[in-house]
């Protein structure tokens, strides 16, 4: 998928594509492929190359995540989190509060945007965002991330839409865990109090440049990366753990087909 504002930005530079990857410090192969969408700038990269096109950070990460958002709409933390999502190879998540973002359908997505707040999203906020999410997804489809997500029943019973929307989010998450680059295991309430569960929702980041994975935790309209050694550390255990006490990956496909047929038969 083309990165059509990153080109335009490129364009009304003036520079040519070998100018600007000299000046990044890459060749212009991989300055295409940016511009493709092929692959993501490395973080280290990334304030060169937006001086370079005569933009924000903030409107780089946009260009890169495929949506730009308007002023005051997405903050500054989301867009952080989605370059770093773009350019992962592995992430392995534990949400509690609904269906993992990566799995959720448009359908799905637009219900739980309409909730948000108290009176939701915007229409054309909303839009956006089911557009950045499909672009996001087709990594996961392609194979290009792998994906290994925790997630607790309650997330599979808690009501985003109606009857028909739940089970077609349901059919969908089964459909994606047959993928070899996606394993969904769902937590029991028989697991009680994990540490995962106490520790909430948060994303294990690895990236192709090497070096530790980044945690990202997530709270109520906000969201930090953690890098600290230990820290990144005891968040890996932790989600280890929770593996261990969830269904396998082939029983917890069987309880979201079933959760789907529950959905199936409600309004």
């Amino acid at each position: 998928m083309r990165r059509k504002r990153l080109i335009d930005a490129r364009k009304a530079s003036g520079k040519t594509q070998e100018q600007i990857a000299e000046f990044v410090g890459v060749d212009r192969t991989t300055l295409g492929k940016w511009e493709r969408g092929e692959s993501t700038p490395q973080p280290t990269q990334r304030e060169r190359y937006a001086e370079a096109v005569g933009v924000s950070m903030r409107e780089l990460d946009a260009m890169l995540n495929g949506v730009m958002p308007r002023v005051n709409e997405m903050p500054e933390w989301l867009t952080t989190y989605l370059g770093m999502e773009q350019s992962a190879t592995i992430v392995r998540a534990h949400e509690r509060r609904a269906v993992y973002g990566l799995l959720q359908t448009p359908r799905y997505l637009e219900s739980l945007g309409s909730k948000v707040g108290i009176s939701g999203m915007s229409d054309i906020y909303l839009q956006r965002t089911v557009d950045q999410r499909i672009y996001r997804q087709k990594r996961v489809r392609n194979g290009d991330l792998m994906v290994d997500v925790v997630q607790p029943e309650s997330a599979l019973h808690l009501r985003i839409g109606d009857g028909p929307v739940m089970s077609e989010q349901m059919r969908v998450m089964a459909e994606l865990a047959d993928l070899p680059n996606v394993t969904i295991r769902i937590s029991m309430y028989d697991a009680g109090l994990y540490e995962a569960l106490r520790l909430g929702d948060f994303s294990i980041m690895t990236h192709p440049w090497g070096g530790h994975d980044r945690v990202h935790v997530e709270g109520n309209g906000s969201g930090r990366f953690l890098t600290d050694v230990d820290e990144v550390a005891y968040f890996s255990t932790a989600f280890d753990h929770a593996c261990r006490v969830a269904l396998s990956p082939r029983e917890s496909r069987e309880f979201i087909l079933e959760a789907a047929e529950r959905w199936s038969r409600r309004c």
